[in-house]
């Protein structure tokens, strides 16, 4: 008799509901939490943000059928705990999950039972599943995270973008008439301390002094091959990869670059990391680190390979230094088919060019329904160690042509801002102008197939974070 009085019990005794049993199985410890329908029934899309579950021994911490969530660390949560529905968002090795559930009250945990319990907040909510957990089958539509508060899988610091986007006009289908590009007010192609500037040798010493004062990580340059594809004779830009920049510790005054070639030690693969020949047009990208303006310059420089050893190839000026161009954004979220953007008043302001930009949000939101937006994207990667086989395969920069297809508006602390714009990827481009490597023909996306950067993208982060969740 005393024996059953002194009997321990078990966090997860009498678990009979599918759903507990199958968050215990995939060892659930997240999710991301949205309110979906309030107490009086009405429906909602609150965002309340990343939550916890309690965990005692191990393993969920149940009591009748249910399970109980640690709030998000914010002045105040959007539910009160009288009935409303909340849809949690999780992943399990790599493949999103998501269940409806209920929050049933809002609990005080005495001191005695805390001390078992896994976080040590005193203050929860008891939630009732409403149904099993659903696997969603569509993995592309799986978003990243790219800025930390935003519900999704997050990819900082390995992975992120640089981002400037460019307005344009569409003159009928892209695919048929090119879309006229609206520059952004003040821009300039050319950096300003190199204007008016045609001499090789100030164009070089421009180049050096940029790579000296950057950090060690930012002194590569990457190089593409710009080729005519003799099938279509399209004009291409093909990728030979990143190369170590010879000589900048020396004599600044002179006229030609010099570059590691990267075959070196490697003639035992089969395919050369960089393939130079004598003549080639080539363009150099280069990283400017920008601390004054915020944010980082983006460089690109037509050279033509004048010599090419088993060591070194030397290359000449061809064109001017050029600086990308567009108005930086911030990327909230991304996926294979389109990303999320942060809006501001000047992004906006840019995108309505010159119209009346309507006070009402949904009147904002549905005059940029259809608006046309060329991105320019820069990843940046952050691979070190173990995580290096996961790292993507990646030119320096490329470019697509999207619409913006949807919006948020926020119902918080903005309230009554349009918060974010959703940018649905159309067209990638397929022909470049051989002098000034503008884009001058497009290719449906739609309907048809995805990005071939993004799905590598996908397919490489879809790794990365499954060996991350591993290895925990």
């Amino acid at each position: 008799m005393l024996a059953n009085l002194f009997k321990k019990t078990n966090s997860t005794r009498g678990v009979s509901h599918p759903a507990l049993r199958r968050l215990n199985q995939m060892d659930a410890r997240s999710a991301v939490c949205t309110m979906v329908r309030t107490a009086d029934g009405r429906d909602a899309r609150a965002e309340v943000g990343p939550v916890s579950f309690y965990r005692r021994d191990n393993r969920l911490f149940i009591r009748d059928q249910a399970l109980f969530l640690v709030p998000p660390a914010v002045s105040k949560v959007p539910f009160s705990g009288r009935g409303e529905v909340l849809n949690l968002q999780f992943q399990h090795n790599q493949t999103p999950y998501n269940m409806h559930c209920e929050v049933v009250q809002r609990v005080r945990f005495s001191e005695r039972l805390l001390g078992g319990l896994e976080p040590r907040e005193p203050i929860g909510y008891k939630i009732c599943p409403l149904g099993n957990v659903n696997k969603e089958e569509n993995r592309g539509t799986l978003r990243f995270a790219h800025v930390r508060g935003v519900k999704g899988p997050q990819v900082f610091p390995h992975f992120r973008f640089d981002l400037f986007v460019e307005n344009v006009a569409f003159n009928g289908l892209a695919h048929e008439t090119p879309p006229t590009i609206v520059p952004f007010p003040g821009d300039d192609t050319i950096p300003e301390a190199l204007q008016g500037c045609n001499e090789p040798e100030e164009m070089v010493s421009f180049f050096q002094n940029i790579l000296l004062t950057n950090p060690e990580h930012l002194r590569k340059v990457h190089v593409s091959r710009v080729t005519k594809e003799t099938r279509t004779g399209a004009t291409e830009l093909v990728d030979l990869g990143y190369s170590d920049v010879l000589g900048l510790s020396g004599d600044l005054k002179h006229w030609q670059i010099h570059l590691r070639n990267q075959r070196v030690g490697k003639q035992v693969t089969k395919k050369p990391v960089l393939k130079f020949a004598e003549g080639d047009l080539v363009v150099v990208r280069f990283v400017g680190r920008g601390l004054i303006q915020g944010g980082d310059v983006h460089y690109r420089w037509q050279c033509r390979v004048r010599k090419c050893s088993l060591e070194t190839v030397t290359l000449r000026p061809a064109g001017p230094i050029q600086k990308q161009t567009g108005l930086p954004a911030v990327v909230r979220d991304f996926c294979v088919s389109g990303v999320g953007l942060q809006n501001s008043p000047i992004l906006e302001s840019y995108l309505m060019n010159g119209e009346t930009i309507p006070d009402d949000p949904d009147e904002l939101l549905v005059a940029m329904m259809g608006k046309g937006v060329l991105m320019h994207f820069y990843p940046r990667l952050y691979y070190p160690g173990d995580v290096e086989m996961y790292k993507p395969n990646l030119p320096a920069a490329f470019s697509i042509l999207g619409e913006v297809a949807r919006g948020r508006i926020d119902t918080s602390k903005d309230k009554g801002r349009l918060a974010s714009l959703g940018v649905y990827f159309r067209h990638d481009p397929v022909d470049f102008d051989p002098t000034t490597l503008d884009v001058t023909a497009w290719e449906p996306l739609r309907g048809l197939r995805e990005n071939a950067y993004f799905k590598e993208i996908h397919r490489s982060l879809n790794g990365l974070l499954a060996y991350l969740e591993n290895k925990q």
